[in-house]
C-alpha cells in the first residue's frame, strides 16, 4: 500500500483522496473480482437465456401442462448450473464487504501505522471516517452493479418461481447492497475492537451468512399478509406471489390441512382436477407479487440502519477508546 496520507489542515476532500490512494490496492482488487464475476455471469447468462428460448418456456402459459413440461426440460438441461450458482452467490453475498472491511482498521493496528496516519493533520476521527466512507461507497457501487447483472442472469429462475424465494430475494439490488455494507460495517468494527484482520473477516463472514436466515424468518410479516381462494395448485408459478400456507375446504365447508387433502387423492393430477371442478377450494395466505419491491426496501432499510450504527460504533471506538 502507498504511505500517502493527509497533510496538516487537509480538507474533507483531501482526506477522501488520501484514503482512496492509501487503499487503492484493495479497491482495485475488489473491482477486479467483481468485474470478473460479472463477466462470467454475463457469458453464462446468454447461454441460459438462449436455452430458455429454445425450450419455449419463456413464452408459454405457466398454468398449462405443456408449459410445465417445457420448464422441466429447461431445468434438466440448464437448471443445475443456475441453482449451484445461486447457492454460491447466496454465501458470497456479503463476502466482499467482509474482505474489504476486515483489514481496513485492523491492519493499521497490526502494523502499528495507525499513529502515523492519525498525526498527519486529519486526526483519528476524520481519517477513520474518510477511509470508511471511501471504502463503503466503492463497495456499494460494486455490489449494485453485480446485483444488476445477477437480476438478469437469474431471470429464468425468477420466471419459474416466486422472486420472494430465499436465493432470489437476497440477490435483489437493494438487499444485495445493504447486506454487503452490513458485513463491511461488522468487519470494520471487529477490526477496530479486536485489531486482528483474520478474526474480523471471519466474524463478518459469519454474520453475512446468518443475517439472511434471520431476515427470512421475519420477512413475511413486513406487511400484513392477505388471503384468497383459488382453484388451482399452480398459483405460485402463475402470479409470482409468495404463499406462506395453504388449507383446503370442500363444498360442505369442512376444513382440511394440506396433509389431509393430499391423503385424499392418489396423484397430484387428481388433486388439480378436484380443485378445477370445484369439489375442493384452496385457501392461500400470501404476500402479493407487487410487494416485492416494498419488501426489498424494507429489508434493505433495516440492514442499512444497522450498518450505519455499527460504522458509527467503530468511529466512536477509534475516537474514544483506541490508543
Amino acid at each position: 500500500m502507498s504511505t500517502l496520507t493527509a497533510t496538516p489542515g487537509v480538507s474533507a476532500l483531501g482526506v477522501t483522496k488520501a484514503a482512496a490512494l492509501r487503499h487503492r490496492t484493495a479497491l482495485l482488487t475488489l473491482f477486479g473480482v467483481l468485474s470478473a464475476l460479472g463477466a462470467l455471469l454475463w457469458a453464462h447468462g446468454w447461454y441460459v437465456h438462449d436455452g430458455l428460448a429454445a425450450t419455449g418456456a419463456d413464452t408459454c402459459d405457466p398454468a398449462s401442462d405443456e408449459c410445465v413440461a417445457m420448464w422441466k426440460d429447461f431445468l434438466r438441461k440448464y437448471g443445475a448450473a443456475l441453482q449451484v450458482g445461486d447457492s454460491m452467490l447466496y454465501v458470497l453475498g456479503g463476502a466482499f464487504g467482509a474482505f474489504l472491511g476486515g483489514p481496513l482498521l485492523a491492519r493499521e493496528f497490526e502494523h502499528g501505522t495507525f499513529r502515523f496516519a492519525w498525526t498527519q493533520g486529519a486526526g483519528r476521527f476524520r481519517w477513520t471516517a474518510g477511509v470508511t466512507a471511501v471504502a463503503g461507497a466503492a463497495l456499494a457501487a460494486g455490489s449494485l452493479l453485480l446485483a444488476l447483472v445477477l437480476t438478469w442472469w437469474n431471470a429464468p429462475l425468477a420466471k419459474e418461481s416466486s422472486r420472494f424465494g430465499r436465493d432470489l430475494f437476497v440477490q435483489g439490488a437493494p438487499v444485495m447492497v445493504a447486506r454487503s455494507l452490513l458485513a463491511f460495517a461488522v468487519a470494520v468494527l471487529a477490526g477496530a475492537v479486536l485489531r486482528r484482520t483474520v478474526v474480523a473477516i471471519g466474524i463478518a463472514l459469519a454474520v453475512s451468512v446468518a443475517v439472511p436466515f434471520v431476515a427470512e424468518a421475519v420477512r413475511f410479516d413486513y406487511l400484513p399478509p392477505m388471503e384468497r381462494t383459488v382453484q388451482t395448485l399452480n398459483q405460485v408459478t402463475t402470479d409470482q406471489s409468495w404463499v406462506s400456507s395453504v388449507w383446503f375446504s370442500d363444498v360442505a365447508g369442512n376444513r382440511y390441512t394440506s396433509d389431509e387433502f393430499y391423503r385424499k387423492v392418489d396423484t397430484y393430477a387428481q388433486g388439480r382436477a378436484l380443485l378445477r371442478d370445484g369439489a375442493f377450494t384452496a385457501h392461500e395466505v400470501y404476500q402479493p407479487a407487487d410487494r416485492y419491491w416494498p419488501f426489498q426496501y424494507i429489508e434493505a432499510g433495516w440492514m442499512l440502519l444497522l450498518a450505519l450504527l455499527l460504522a458509527a460504533a467503530a468511529l466512536w471506538w477509534v475516537h474514544r477508546r483506541a490508543v
